[in-house]
């Protein structure tokens, strides 16, 4: 399994829209193309970080290019710079779900 790390710079007026299709790509990639799921993060600098899941570089290229045939997505509308692409090979997980954090996470 592998793993990306996306950062992307996006003007304030933009944010609400970026988060909100975000969510809306995620999970249609989730549903429909096989990605793994995803984790969007404010970082200190006021950029945007995600973390996402994959069986494979080459799945994440082809969901990517099969959404992108039929969908606009930030970056391409201009709304959104994407800065930086990391992949990692998963060697351990120890990521605690959501759904399953303690109580003192809420």
């Amino acid at each position: 399994m592998k793993a990306a790390i996306y950062r992307w710079r996006v003007a304030p007026e933009n944010e609400d829209d970026f988060r909100r299709r975000w969510h809306e790509i995620t999970v249609d990639i989730m549903r429909n193309h096989g990605g793994g799921g995803s984790r969007l993060h404010r970082a200190e600098n006021g950029d945007f970080v995600a973390y996402a899941r994959w069986p494979s570089k080459e799945s994440r290229d082809k969901a990517f290019s099969d959404y992108s045939a039929k969908h606009s997505t930030p970056q391409r509308e201009g709304r959104a710079e994407l800065i930086e692409e990391i992949w990692l090979e998963i060697e351990d997980d120890l990521l605690i779900p959501e759904a399953e954090l303690p109580e003192r996470f809420r």
